[in-house]
């Protein structure tokens, strides 16, 4: 049985009380317990059933036992807003809504390079009301790109990592004013366990068994100014930090940080499985007191049944 205020007053002196209140915390922390899902990398789009994939995958959320508590979506939630029509875009959404509407629980996204309206050429004028991140702030998120907010003891930093860039449209990148209020936010949530979430990685090997070992990454495949922010997650001790993007599932681990890229719903873009590898999934993770755990899980996606299904 929980103890109250109350009950603690009860017990007597200062030097009496303080023990017990030592061991109910410690209790707690070990009883803290709760289950969230990085739902990364959707691409809905109305070709190749990806609107039906992603409902399929909401389905495997919600057959989880447990379920979970919240849903942090990572990024690219639609194939493409750099370079379509506003009425394109507005039906990619649409069919977003519709996939994701069984989900009884709360979901938190972070911007992906995809979600971004009108950055890649000219078919979006810069006067549209929609312009930028506008519309998927507006339809999407319902508040700006870059937030936190804590659950159970627990402390999630949300990033934007796309960054207008005027060779190629965007790069990734933390700017400088988002950077500083990284800082103060970890710095804020003290000694709660910290979890940040970027869409592009902040920490990845992906082009080193792509490309080559020697091979340097672009500012579009990871972000420009990665080291910056690996500094602040070891300076304020932060446990794990979710990727999206390159729709692989990995792991790198420096100085007790866990970056951990998860996977895509989409798999290789709604082809099959990324590099022959890594299936269609999302990442599940359990905290029990501080520690967490993660696993990848599949859905059941078959890509060519799909495909040929579509064509009819």
């Amino acid at each position: 049985m929980p103890f109250t205020r109350r009950d603690l007053l009860q017990i007597g002196t200062a030097a009496a009380v303080s023990p017990w209140i030592a061991s109910i915390e410690s209790i707690a922390r070990q009883e803290r317990r709760f289950r969230f899902v990085h739902f990364s990398d959707l691409h809905i789009q109305p070709e190749l059933g990806a609107t039906q994939g992603v409902a399929m995958a909401v389905k495997k959320v919600l057959d989880l036992n447990p379920r979970p508590s919240f849903i942090v979506t990572g990024g690219d939630h639609v194939m493409d807003l750099l370079s379509v029509t506003r009425g394109r875009a507005d039906e990619q959404f649409k069919d977003l809504h519709e996939a994701l509407k069984p989900l009884e629980m709360p979901i938190h996204g972070v911007i992906g390079n995809h979600d971004v309206f009108g950055w890649g050429g000219k078919v979006v004028l810069q006067s549209d009301a929609m312009y930028g991140k506008k519309m998927v702030e507006e339809k999407f998120l319902g508040q700006r790109a870059f937030r936190s907010f804590a659950f159970s003891g627990w402390h999630f930093t949300l990033l934007d990592s796309v960054q207008p860039d005027p060779k190629t449209g965007w790069k990734g990148a933390i700017d400088q004013a988002q950077l500083e209020w990284l800082d103060t936010d970890l710095a804020k949530a003290g000694d709660m366990p910290k979890i940040v979430v970027s869409h592009v990685p902040v920490m990845t090997l992906f082009s080193q068994y792509t490309e080559g070992t020697t091979t340097a990454p672009s500012n579009t495949l990871i972000l420009e100014n990665g080291r910056e922010v690996q500094k602040l997650c070891y300076k304020h001790k932060v446990r794990a930090v979710l990727q999206g993007h390159t729709h692989v599932v990995e792991d790198c681990n420096y100085l007790d940080t866990q970056y951990i890229t998860g996977g895509a719903v989409c798999g290789d873009w709604w082809k099959g499985w990324r590099l022959g590898v890594h299936p269609e999934g999302f990442m599940v993770y359990d905290i029990i007191g501080n520690q967490l755990s993660a696993k990848y899980v599949q859905y059941g996606w078959n890509a060519k049944v799909h495909q040929t299904s579509a064509k009819g």
